[in-house]
């Protein structure tokens, strides 16, 4: 997601805008104007945003007024054979859960004609797993379904979040607009420890399930996911509080104990 669409949306999260202040920025952000109809909340909630009209005509976010515990999150974790510029998803894993609890999960291999050893040997995928598998295209389009306007959550959600959103924007199916959360982030806030790997938090927290896979990392991130919701602070109500109290409060990152040799 490009920086100024980024930053208009955050801003959404925080505020209201009058229409007219709403569709002069809007306008002003090329990516989006040449995509959808700014004017019509549908083709906002078609990417994945919820915008919500305020009875006073001002324009937001719902998540504003959304509490966490029931908003449906979509926990998401992919396999890619190589980087976001030469590399492509080569299987997808998600866990929809909404108030603790799970309410759906998705699971595909993605066909691919090539799959480098070294990413063989990580996540145990090899180009065997994906003969007779469907295209990108078929699996990204179920995903976008099943994804809806669901909080987009991942264990260092850059990546997953901007891979898929690059993966869509590719085949002509537009980009992600989905609010997100990181569990590293919120882990940071909510877990003291010294490092925040899913391995790490998984052993934590007694997760214990095959790393490296797309849907056995996706439950391992909603189970860190709801393990760091249990202690965030009263304060935080709504999505919107939960997104920034986890880009914001403060770490409880433990200092890094030395090795002294005896």
């Amino acid at each position: 997601m490009e920086k100024k669409l980024e930053n208009f949306i955050n801003l959404l999260g925080k505020t209201s805008l009058n229409f007219h202040d709403f569709l002069q920025k809007a306008n002003d952000i090329e990516e989006i104007k040449e995509l959808i109809n700014i004017r019509n909340f549908d083709d906002w909630h078609v990417l994945g945003l919820n915008l919500l009209k305020t009875e006073t005509g001002k324009i937001t976010l719902e998540s504003r007024y959304t509490e966490f515990k029931d908003q449906v999150f979509c926990v998401v974790d992919i396999e890619t054979n190589g980087g976001i510029k030469t590399g492509q998803i080569i299987e997808i894993g998600a866990v929809k859960i909404q108030d603790g609890k799970e309410i759906g999960r998705f699971e595909s291999f993605v066909y691919a004609e090539q799959i480098p050893e070294n990413i063989s040997e990580l996540t145990g995928i090899y180009p065997s797993h994906l003969v007779g598998a469907p295209s990108l295209a078929s699996v990204l389009e179920k995903f976008k379904i099943f994804l809806g306007d669901s909080v987009f959550i991942a264990h260092n959600v850059k990546f997953d979040y901007d891979f898929i959103s690059a993966s869509l924007e590719k085949i002509g199916f537009g980009m992600l607009l989905n609010r997100r959360i990181c569990t590293i982030d919120l882990a940071r806030r909510t877990i003291p420890s010294q490092k925040y790997g899913l391995g790490t938090l998984k052993e934590l927290l007694g997760i214990n399930n095959a790393h490296h896979r797309a849907l056995n990392d996706a439950v391992a991130a909603a189970l860190i996911f709801e393990e760091c919701v249990k202690r965030v602070p009263w304060s935080v109500q709504s999505v919107e509080d939960l997104i920034n109290f986890s880009k914001t409060a403060k770490s409880l990152k433990l200092p890094n104990t030395p090795f002294i040799q005896s």
